[in-house]
C-alpha cells in the first residue's frame, strides 16, 4: 500500500476517482445524471462503491444537463452531471448554456484525455474548459489528483453563491487514476462570486418613499423571488402596500396565479392587463429579474414615464438594459424584509379600476373561444386543453413545458396554486427541454404529479429520453400538442412574413406507436368532449403515459408585442 507518514500517523493515499466519489457522497448527492465512456469510466466504476450516489443513465448527454436542471430547480440544490470527453462533453453544452441563462445551479463533471496527451488532438479530446468558460460561473481542470477535493468543494459553493449557475470540472483520466494523500478538504468560505457592498439604509427609505407616493405602481415578480425563497416575503410586501404585480415567465408560481393583485405574465406574449399597466405606470418595482428584451420590447420607449426601483443580486444586471432610479443590489429576500416595514397601504382606486377594465375586456374576447375549444380548421385549442388540465388538477401539479406556443399557453392558462411548480426554458428558449427536465423534477418530487407538456417538434428533439423514463418507470404524464407545424415560428410567418410558411411543416411519425415501443400507454384525442376523460385517464394510470392532442395549426398566442415594438403596438386580437 502506498502510504505517507504524518508524525505518528500513517495516511493512506487514494485515487482521484475515490476522492471525487467520496466528495459526492459526503456532499449528499442523491442522483448524478450522465452517460459513461472511456475518459469517465474510472469515476463511474468507483461510484459503484458509493451506493448513496445513484447514477441515472440518460440517452443523450444533453438530456443529462436538462435532467440535472429539473432536479436543481425542484429542490433548490445543485444538480450533478457526468459525461465522457469529446462528444459526450460537448453534447451537454446546450443544457449548460440554458442553465446559465436561467441561473440554475448544476455541476458538470466531464472526463478528459490524460494530461500527457492534452493539447495533441488526441482521440475524443475537446477543450472543454475553453468551451464551458463563457457559459458557467467557473470551469476548472485539476491537473493533479491532490486538487480534486478542494476544487469540488469550491465549485459547489460558487454554484450556489450569489446568483446561482452552472460550474464545470474537466477531469483528465490519469488524474482520476493517480493517487494522493489529499483525500479530504475542509470547506471554507470562498470569496463572494458577485462581491457587493451592503445597501445603504437610505436607499431603502428612498425606495419606500417612491412606493408610498406612487399613483400607478407595478411590481415585477422575477425568478429571483423563487431562487431566494422569498415567496412569502413578496406576498407580504405587495399585500401591505396594495401593489399590483406581474410575473416574468420564470417568476410564475412564486405566488398563486389567481391572487387578487396578480396581473399575470407580462412581456411579448403576456397578459394585456399586465402590459397596459406597465405602459401606463408611474413606478416600476422590479424584484429579481433582468429586463430582457422579451419583457421590455423597444428599450428606448419602455415605460418612459415611470421611475424604476431595481432589486437584483447581480450588479451587472442593474441599469444594463433599463436605467434604474434606485438600484438595490441585494438578495430579494433580504431586500423585501427591509422594505416591508417602510411601505404603507394606499388604495389607488382609479389605478385598480383601470386594471380591472383591461382584464374584463380580454376575458370577454378569450372566454368564448376557450369554451368552443376548436380553432379555425377544426383542430383542438391548446388553451382549452391547458384550462381543463388546470381545472382537473386544481392548479397543484408540476408543469414542465417545452418551448413554443404551448409554453405560453401553460404560462397563461394554468392556474398555479403551488410555489415553484412551473418549469420552462426562459433565456435560452431551448426546444427539447421538457422531456429530460421532467425526469429530474420527478426524481426530486417522487410523490407529486409531473406533467411534461411539449409540441410535436420539441418532443422529437429529445425523444430518446423515453428510454430513461422506461428504465426507471417514472410516473411522468406526457402531453404532446400535435399541430403538425412549428407553431410559434408559423405565427410569426403568418403575421410578419406574408404567410410564407417556410420550413415549418412537420411530417410526423406515429407517436402512438413510438410510445407503445417504449411500453408507455398512449391515447390520441381530437374531440373537445374527450379532453377531460383523457386527462383523468393519464392521472389514473400508474407509471408514464402519453396523451397526444390534435391541435389546430393556426391557433395563435395573443396578445403579442412584436419584436422590437412598444407595448402600445401590442396585437390583442385578430
Amino acid at each position: 500500500m502506498w502510504v505517507t507518514k504524518m508524525g505518528n500517523k500513517t495516511k493512506s493515499a487514494k485515487t482521484g476517482k475515490y476522492i471525487l466519489s467520496k466528495a459526492l457522497s459526503d456532499y449528499g448527492v442523491k442522483y448524478i445524471f450522465g452517460y459513461t465512456g472511456g475518459a469517465i469510466m474510472p469515476l463511474v466504476d468507483e461510484l459503484t462503491n458509493f451506493p448513496k450516489v445513484k447514477p441515472i443513465k440518460v440517452r443523450n448527454e444533453q438530456g443529462a444537463a436538462f435532467a440535472a436542471q429539473g432536479y436543481a430547480r425542484a429542490t433548490g440544490k445543485i444538480g450533478f452531471v457526468f459525461t465522457t470527453s469529446g462528444p459526450g462533453a460537448t453534447n451537454t453544452v446546450t443544457g449548460v448554456a440554458d442553465a446559465f441563462m436561467d441561473s440554475t445551479p448544476i455541476f458538470i463533471i466531464t472526463g478528459q484525455v490524460p494530461t500527457t496527451v492534452v493539447g495533441t488532438d488526441a482521440f475524443q479530446e475537446s477543450d472543454m474548459v475553453g468551451i464551458m468558460y463563457p457559459i458557467t460561473k467557473q470551469a476548472i481542470m485539476p491537473t493533479t489528483t491532490s486538487e480534486i477535493a478542494k476544487t469540488f468543494y469550491e465549485l459547489t459553493e460558487i454554484a450556489l453563491q450569489g446568483r446561482p449557475g452552472p460550474v464545470h470540472m474537466d477531469l483528465p483520466k490519469d488524474i482520476q487514476l493517480n493517487k494522493s494523500t489529499e483525500t479530504d478538504y475542509k470547506p471554507k468560505k470562498t470569496r463572494e462570486y458577485y462581491p457587493r457592498e451592503d445597501v445603504n439604509q437610505a436607499d431603502y427609505k428612498k425606495a419606500a418613499k417612491l412606493i408610498n407616493e406612487a399613483a400607478r405602481p407595478v411590481v415585477f415578480c422575477g425568478h429571483g423571488v423563487i431562487l431566494s425563497k422569498a415567496e412569502k416575503d413578496f406576498k407580504q410586501f405587495v399585500e401591505k402596500a396594495n401593489l399590483p404585480f406581474a410575473f416574468t415567465m420564470q417568476g410564475i408560481s412564486a405566488v398563486k396565479d389567481d391572487h387578487e393583485l396578480a396581473l399575470g405574465m407580462m412581456g411579448m406574449h403576456g397578459e394585456a392587463a399586465a402590459n397596459r399597466a406597465i405602459l401606463n405606470s408611474d413606478l416600476i418595482i422590479s424584484i429579481g429579474m433582468r429586463f430582457d428584451d422579451r419583457v421590455t420590447g423597444k428599450l428606448s420607449e419602455y415605460a418612459k414615464d415611470a421611475r424604476v426601483i431595481h432589486v437584483e443580486i447581480d450588479p451587472a444586471e442593474i441599469s444594463k438594459n433599463v436605467m434604474t432610479d434606485i438600484p438595490i443590489n441585494a438578495d430579494a429576500k433580504d431586500a423585501l424584509k427591509k422594505l416591508i416595514p417602510l411601505v404603507k397601504t394606499k388604495a389607488r382606486k382609479p389605478w385598480f379600476s383601470q386594471i380591472r377594465e383591461s382584464k374584463k375586456k380580454w376575458a370577454e374576447y378569450i372566454e368564448p373561444k376557450i369554451k368552443k375549444g376548436t380553432g379555425p380548421n377544426g383542430g383542438l385549442l391548446m388553451s382549452r386543453v391547458i384550462t381543463e388540465l388546470s381545472d382537473i388538477t386544481k392548479g397543484k401539479d408540476n408543469i414542465v413545458t417545452d418551448v413554443g406556443i404551448h409554453e405560453m399557453m401553460c404560462a397563461r392558462y394554468y392556474n398555479y396554486q403551488r410555489t415553484n411548480s412551473f418549469f420552462a426554458s426562459g433565456g435560452a428558449g431551448t426546444m427539447g427541454f421538457a422531456l429530460p427536465t421532467s425526469v429530474g423534477v420527478k426524481l426530486a418530487r417522487p410523490d407529486e404529479r409531473v406533467w411534461a407538456i411539449m409540441g410535436d417538434g420539441g418532443f422529437q428533439m429529445n425523444i430518446q429520453e423515453l428510454g430513461t423514463i422506461l428504465e426507471h418507470n417514472l410516473d411522468i404524464d406526457i402531453i404532446i400538442m400535435n399541430n403538425g407545424v412549428l407553431g410559434m415560428v408559423r405565427q410569426w410567418q403568418d403575421l410578419f412574413f406574408e404567410k410564407r410558411f417556410a420550413e415549418t411543416d412537420l411530417p410526423n411519425p406515429d407517436f402512438q406507436k413510438i410510445g407503445e415501443a417504449y411500453g408507455i400507454p398512449c391515447k390520441k384525442i381530437d374531440k373537445v368532449k374527450d379532453i377531460k376523460k383523457a386527462i383523468e385517464w393519464a392521472i389514473e394510470v400508474k407509471g408514464p403515459t402519453i396523451t397526444e392532442f390534435i391541435i389546430d395549426k393556426d391557433e395563435k398566442i395573443l396578445p403579442m408585442v412584436p419584436s422590437g415594438a412598444t407595448f402600445d403596438n401590442m396585437i390583442e386580437t385578430l
